[in-house]
């Protein structure tokens, strides 16, 4: 094909670009017309947000603080400092947890904040920076968990010593499930494993392993599951990632049951295996570290059955001494010897029980002699006509006495009726007085005692009548008050 000759008006820049037109003259501003300090901070706002827009920036975070669940923080570097700050609504949709020192990369929107004419970031997205963000995220989880105790082994649960049903956590189908089948059957048999079908990586996958724990220990009592297994193959560290997260993290300190992990290779280490309450090194290390090995039990079951026949050896012999020992006694040689003896003693008690029972019954004949003659001796007739005499007197006299008593009680109490009435206060209240209470029903006897606006009442010699105080006249004098009841009232003269 010929090359085609070159065409200058087809190339661009250097030499062959047409004159630009030339720019309008610059308008010199007037120097009369001076801007406010909002009008000027508007024009840098305008020309930051329409000049610079939204920008992606690396820095070191500094000066972070939360307030009302806003950031603010200042993004470094060497050499140069800004001050950024995140919304509450993006700060928490951000995966990354602030911190000073880390370096992150931030996208947002330059802005002036005229109030206090600073120059700012605002903050749409945050990220850590650079290739490491696993290693940073991981760290700073495992900061964060270890600080709420998520690691310490005085929160692991005791795993049992021959768990009987194991719930397995891994994708069905996978080499992970495979290698652990196999590992059960060959190691304990006897143990029943449940499968339980779990995404291990991609979107959501941490979830779902969340999830799949929170609801396999919630019915781990009604299924007789005594051990989780949470395990997977191996890869790489983004396809384990679900298992650094903290979701799952959280679901593994919730869970009441047991959990063991076998996630990855022997260099694997996830969150999942340091929260959890074991970690073996791979899938089938987790199955054959919490079963039983058969050869132990079998070695175990022959070690207790020799200790059994021992005992059972040792228990016949000591049997076989005590029967023959029996067998060389004088009443199993000859039982009528033995009859002998016990009849002998048979007899000696009931001739002591007769003799015992005949000395009883004298002594109770004479005591029965002796409360027979006493009796005859004090004959109860006159000593019944005796009593009836001094009780028909102390009657009669207790009858006079108690009538005088009576009869000077009501003299008594007539005059003292009368006395009261005299100087009662109902007549003093008939002689033209009247007695006032304050609103808890106490007497009034100083007018220092009430306070403007309380409820009083005044009580007459017939009705009461209920007041408001509007004025408080304080006393100058003593000399015209009557003299005090004697019943401690307050008594004021309605004549």
């Amino acid at each position: 094909m010929a090359r085609k000759p070159f065409d200058p008006s087809l190339a661009a820049g250097g030499l062959f670009d047409k004159p630009a037109s030339p720019l309008p003259a610059k308008e010199e501003p007037n120097a009369s017309a001076a801007l406010g300090v909002s009008a000027l901070s508007l024009l840098i706002r305008n020309a930051l947000e329409g000049g610079v827009g939204t920008v992606r920036v690396v820095g070191e975070m500094s000066n972070f603080r939360a307030v009302q669940g806003h950031w603010y923080f200042s993004l470094k570097d060497a050499d140069a400092r800004i001050d950024c700050m995140m919304f509450r609504s993006a700060a928490d949709r951000s995966a990354c947890k602030p911190t000073d020192g880390i370096e992150v990369i931030i996208t947002g929107q330059v802005t002036h904040y005229p109030p206090q004419g600073r120059t700012q970031i605002q903050c749409a997205k945050l990220e850590l920076a650079g290739a490491g963000d696993l290693d940073a995220q991981f760290r700073q989880l495992c900061l964060e968990l270890r600080g709420l105790g998520f690691f310490d082994d005085s929160a692991k649960v005791k795993i049992p010593a021959m768990p009987m049903c194991i719930a397995l956590l891994t994708s069905a189908g996978s080499a992970a499930e495979a290698d652990c089948l196999d590992a059960a059957r060959q190691t304990f048999p006897s143990t029943k494993i449940i499968a339980v079908d779990i995404r291990v990586q991609g979107t959501n996958a941490a979830q779902g392993i969340a999830r799949a724990i929170t609801a396999v220990d919630t019915s781990a009592k009604s299924l007789g599951i005594e051990v989780i297994l949470l395990v997977r193959g191996g890869g790489s560290r983004e396809d384990l990632w679900a298992f650094n997260e903290r979701v799952v993290a959280e679901a593994i300190r919730r869970c009441v049951t047991p959990i063991v992990t076998g996630i990855g290779h022997e260099s694997d280490t996830t969150i999942a295996d340091l929260v959890s309450d074991f970690r073996a090194a791979t899938p089938s290390r987790a199955v054959t570290e919490i079963l039983p090995k058969r050869e132990i039990l079998h070695e175990q079951l022959s070690a207790l059955t020799r200790r059994l026949s021992r005992a059972m050896t040792t228990h016949f012999e000591r049997a076989r001494g005590r029967v023959e020992l029996a067998a060389r006694s004088r009443g199993l040689v000859d039982p009528l010897i033995g009859l002998s003896i016990h009849h002998n003693r048979l007899m000696r008690s009931s001739m002591g029980l007769v003799h015992a029972m005949r000395q009883r019954s004298n002594r109770r004949e004479q005591l029965l002699a002796g409360s027979i003659a006493r009796l005859a001796q004090i004959h109860p007739t006159s000593r019944l006509r005796t009593a009836d005499a001094k009780v028909a007197a102390a009657t009669a006299s207790l009858r006079r006495s108690g009538q005088t008593l009576v009869d000077a009680a009501d003299r008594r109490i007539e005059s003292v009726s009368r006395t009261l009435e005299a100087i009662g206060p109902m007549a003093v209240l008939q002689r033209g007085y009247s007695l006032t209470l304050n609103s808890s029903g106490t007497p009034v006897r100083s007018a220092d005692s009430l306070r403007v606006g309380e409820n009083i009442e005044t009580v007459l010699a017939e009705g009461q009548i209920r007041s408001v105080v509007d004025r408080i006249v304080p006393s100058k004098s003593t000399s015209a008050i009557p003299t005090k009841p004697s019943d401690g009232g307050s008594l004021d003269s309605t004549a």
